[in-house]
């Protein structure tokens, strides 16, 4: 018998193997093991997923990986019936909230703000149960919840998330999603490795975007306008990043360095009220009446500005590839 170790929900285990076994057996055996069913179940091995035999494949999983019994990492990633039920009861959560939910108010031209304005906030928060630190995770979508920037857009666009969970790290085309315009919203913290967890900020930059899909389903213009908007929402409402221009002790948060940061540049190259629209520019050409240095100066920050509007956008296309809206 050939023996191996892998990792799952945080707990290394123990499996004895015969020498024979092919990569079907090694599956339907881990399946076992950890009750989880095989039609869920992956096995991450040198960052690839391990897949059963192929018809008329004979070789054992030993010949295709020899590796298997020399102390390499094994990660089981999978959801046990037990997981999965949790997963429903949320859902049953969300649905008995909304039967119970008041019908709006006839004629109500002014809506009154009380305490009830704590309502607009996310219901209950979960994290993966396989994976280690699960303390640390829950504080992070703990500290979303409370951060002072999302508290008042919440407030400001009267929305209601129904529930705000950890997104596996295994889907790693995305970074989030937004199911039913808010009825849940799903966000990656842990980096790609399993190793540690993704900046805050960043993180937050992409809830602000799954927020936007409360109102717009599509990556249109609309939606771009809006994510914006909240992007500069998210600082004016915190009173904790006035009376100065850094947050989390570092620069404003860039869209042009992607998902790094954020700060809208385009304010910073505005000309005469405008942004650039296009044109070709000499550095240094003369026109009008303008010294040469007057010229000058005003054709680099065109220039500025158009190299700032051409990062925002490459930036949003770049983010909108990284969404799994639903």
């Amino acid at each position: 018998m050939a023996s191996i170790q892998y990792t799952f929900k945080g707990t290394k285990y123990d499996l004895d193997i015969p020498p024979t076994a092919t990569a079907t057996l090694l599956l339907e055996q881990i399946s076992e093991q950890t009750q989880v069913p095989l039609s869920g179940l992956k096995v991450m091995f040198k960052g690839k997923v391990l897949k059963p035999n192929e018809s008329q494949d004979t070789d054992t999983v030993f010949a295709k990986h020899p590796t298997l019994t020399t102390g390499a990492k094994i990660f089981v990633l999978g959801t046990t019936e037990k997981d999965i039920a949790k997963v429903h009861s949320i859902d049953e959560h969300i649905n008995t909230r909304k039967s119970y939910r008041p019908a709006p108010v006839a004629k109500r031209s002014q809506p009154v703000r009380n305490m009830d304005d704590d309502k607009y906030t996310f219901g209950p928060i979960q994290v993966l149960p396989e994976f280690q630190e699960q303390d640390k995770a829950r504080a992070v979508l703990e500290r979303l919840k409370n951060d002072r920037g999302i508290v008042g857009i919440m407030k400001l666009h009267k929305w209601q998330v129904g529930a705000l969970i950890e997104l596996s790290p295994a889907q790693k085309t995305i970074l989030g999603y937004n199911r039913n315009k808010g009825e849940l919203i799903a966000l990656r913290l842990r980096t790609d490795d399993l190793e540690g967890f993704r900046h805050y900020d960043a993180v937050r930059k992409v809830l602000l975007h799954e927020l936007a899909h409360n109102v717009w389903s599509e990556h249109d213009d609309n939606f771009h306008a809006l994510n914006r908007q909240l992007n500069k929402e998210v600082q004016q409402l915190d009173w904790t990043a006035q009376g100065g221009s850094r947050v989390a002790g570092g620069d404003f948060f860039d869209p042009a360095n992607g998902l790094q940061g954020y700060h809208d540049d385009l304010e910073d190259h505005v000309i005469d009220g405008q942004t650039w629209k296009g044109g070709s520019y000499v550095l240094g050409g003369g026109g009008g009446g303008a010294s040469r240095r007057d010229t000058q100066a005003l054709t680099t920050r065109e220039l500025a500005a158009r190299a700032a509007q051409l990062r925002q956008i490459e930036s949003e296309k770049d983010e909108d590839g990284m969404c799994g809206a639903k």
